[in-house]
């Protein structure tokens, strides 16, 4: 829980601002969360596979014209 020193109050991270500041007195308490690494390994293992779909559906597509 991000904790404001000026405010004297905790906030919950949803009702942060999207740059991590203080919806009160616009202090930053907090970086903006990144993107999480399992996302990431996530985005890249769909491209090697439709990459290789893409891959598979051209072959096919020549070998049957």
């Amino acid at each position: 829980m991000p904790w404001c020193e000026q405010c004297g109050r905790f906030w919950n991270p949803n009702s942060m601002q999207p740059d991590g500041s203080c919806p009160s007195c616009g202090r930053v308490i907090a970086p903006p969360a990144g993107t999480p690494w399992h996302f990431k390994l996530l985005l890249v293992a769909l491209v090697i596979y439709l990459g290789y779909r893409a891959f598979q559906g051209i072959e096919w597509v020549v070998h049957h014209v």
